[in-house]
């Protein structure tokens, strides 16, 4: 069955609210198993409506970001080219079924592809959260269950507690008969096909998932799945970005090993004895900056805003803080130097990790978007399509849950959860597609296409929050039958606010 392009069932063009005909949705897939997948899992089955839920986890246990890879890997620099966009540095796999003659055909098994994936997650030893637990659990699970007495000891906590807390709260619900989950399972293409509908009213029609399963070590098994709708839950962790340097590509392929990103770091015993540079300074640059420092004989963390970015410096004495890059220098094949922007100079660092963030990548979804003539992203940096951050405007029934950032995270992932519940068992409606298009077009003009555009920081959570609430209000109480709202209050807040700030202090003193 040939896919589509996206029907024109949602009007465009009129003030008609988008809303889906009732009962229409009953088969889900959720691509992902980290902790915005867990609270979408756990909100729609709360609603009691599906038939089927389906979670699509490429990794073999559950957790996301927050499953710690202990295995050091080697940055792929033959791949992550400085100033390389996702477009280049992940591309869409070739789908098999387009190339097999047999329709009928159910499954193929091939070759496991030899494309870097990008399936490894950027945490690393002695990684803690930076959010209070309140405020960053779950309303309904408000505790990491750590099991320790002391309030300051459970505060703040190691990554591989956040990631067994995400594996208990999905598992919970995993022997429900309505959720199947699949691990080793990455879902590589997303086609519309048409569906027989005999009432003009139905939806016409359906996703097909393509899926490529890890079944060996040599072996992948692809096969084919159909749903009602999409959301996903895979987060922003997975392709990293190196910005572009004058030389910095050259630096790239004379020395391989020395340029690294902070995704592929695990411990500071590597760095022992050398000379370190760290670019960045948000929480990976500072948490960097300060381990490899214990092993490391010189660190110099480059950061953007040198006068506002490290007003207290490090305690340690081998740590020194530099501008911006300005360029790098190859002097011959076994020197080289790097030039930050007060003319001061390093020569020979045994390494340079970039601590640069990723960019959005969903290449299951460039080929639909292509057919769609909608743009998927801007430059890796965010989705300009996505109304809420949440809601494809120009396809209702393909949503996305946890693509803010730099917030009470876990908490803003439950609401949007919740609303999307709500939506998708036509209890509410959504602004018509000109109101959604204007909220857009203001978050562009007051945010541009930076971080700050999907940034939901302790400043803006109230009011955004609030947004949600307000977008997911139902008229009839008696139609309430799944999750809350939680509730959060300026107090909450404040608290937030005061225990970020001591935290602050405590690194800066470190």
């Amino acid at each position: 069955m040939p896919s589509i392009s996206a029907p024109k069932i949602f009007n465009e063009y009129t003030e008609d609210r988008v809303s889906i005909p009732p009962n229409q949705i009953k088969n889900i897939a959720i691509i992902g198993g980290g902790a915005s997948g867990a609270v979408a899992l756990d909100s729609l089955l709360k609603e009691q409506h599906f038939d089927s839920i389906t979670l699509f986890e490429r990794r073999d246990k559950l957790g996301g970001v927050w499953c710690l890879d202990e295995k050091t890997i080697e940055t792929p620099n033959n791949i992550l080219k400085a100033g390389y966009t996702h477009v280049k540095t992940d591309p869409q796999l070739r789908n098999p079924f387009h190339e097999s003659t047999n329709e009928l055909i159910s499954e193929i098994v091939l070759p496991k592809t030899s494309q870097e994936r990008f399936e490894e997650t950027p945490s690393y030893q002695g990684i803690k959260t930076n959010i209070i637990e309140k405020m960053m659990t779950y309303s309904d699970v408000n505790s990491w269950n750590t099991g320790d007495t002391n309030p300051e000891a459970s505060k703040y906590v190691n990554g591989l507690v956040v990631q067994q807390y995400i594996d208990d709260y999905i598992k919970r619900n995993a022997s429900d008969s309505t959720v199947d989950i699949q691990f080793n399972t990455t879902v590589e293409d997303v086609e519309r096909i048409t569906k027989n509908c005999n009432d003009g009213n139905q939806i016409p029609y359906q996703f097909k998932l393509t899926i490529r399963k890890n079944i060996s070590d040599n072996e992948d098994l692809w096969f084919q799945q159909t749903f009602d709708s999409i959301v996903i839950s895979i987060g922003h962790y997975h392709v990293p970005f190196i910005p572009k340097v004058d030389n910095l590509d050259q630096v790239q392929s004379k020395f391989p090993s020395v340029v690294q990103h902070a995704k592929f770091y695990r411990n500071p015993t590597p760095y022992s004895g050398k000379k370190v540079i760290v670019v960045g300074s948000r929480a990976s640059g500072a948490d960097l900056s300060k381990f490899i420092a214990d092993t490391a004989t010189e660190v110099y963390q480059s950061i953007r805003n040198l006068a506002t970015g490290a007003k207290k410096l490090s305690r340690k004495p081998n740590v020194h803080y530099k501008p911006i890059i300005r360029n790098y220098q190859i002097i011959d094949d076994q020197n080289f130097k790097v030039i930050f922007d007060d003319d001061s100079e390093v020569l020979n660092p045994d390494h340079i990790i970039y601590c640069t963030g990723y960019q959005f990548s969903f290449p299951f979804l460039n080929r639909l978007f292509e057919k769609d003539q909608v743009d998927l992203t801007k430059e890796g940096i965010i989705i300009p399509n996505l109304y809420q951050h949440t809601f494809l405007i120009h396809e209702p029934l393909i949503n996305f849950i946890g693509v803010p950032i730099d917030g009470v995270s876990f908490r803003v992932f439950e609401y949007q959860a919740v609303l999307l519940s709500r939506f998708l068992t036509s209890k509410i409606s959504l602004p018509s597609r000109k109101d959604q298009k204007q909220w857009i077009l203001e978050r562009l003009k007051s945010k541009g296409i930076t971080r700050a555009y999907h940034t939901i920081g302790v400043d803006d959570a109230f009011v955004y929050l609030n947004g949600l609430v307000d977008l997911g209000e139902i008229k009839n109480p008696s139609l309430i039958t799944g999750r809350h709202f939680p509730s959060l209050t300026q107090d909450d807040l404040a608290i937030y606010r005061a225990a970020g700030e001591k935290l602050r202090e405590f690194w800066d003193e470190r």
